[in-house]
């Protein structure tokens, strides 16, 4: 099964990739904040399933809260 998952350094994201990699069923990508919207292209379309954990949860703004998670 091969597994991508967004927001990877996260604290959520980086506890779940380990714990995902010490199953031998399961082939784990990753995506984070700096990786390009082409790269998640590419990966999106080589996975089976995609847990998305990216987002701000500490926003200096509402605004920023708004733009991050929802746009």
């Amino acid at each position: 099964m091969r597994v991508l998952v967004t927001g990877a350094d996260g604290f959520i994201g980086r506890n779940l990739v380990l714990r995902l990699e010490e199953l031998p069923v399961v082939d784990v990508s990753t995506y984070v904040r700096n990786d390009g919207s082409s790269r998640l292209s590419e990966l999106v379309s080589n996975v089976d399933w995609v847990i998305h954990l990216a987002g701000v949860n500490r926003p200096d703004t509402m605004e920023e809260f708004y733009v991050a998670n929802a746009g």
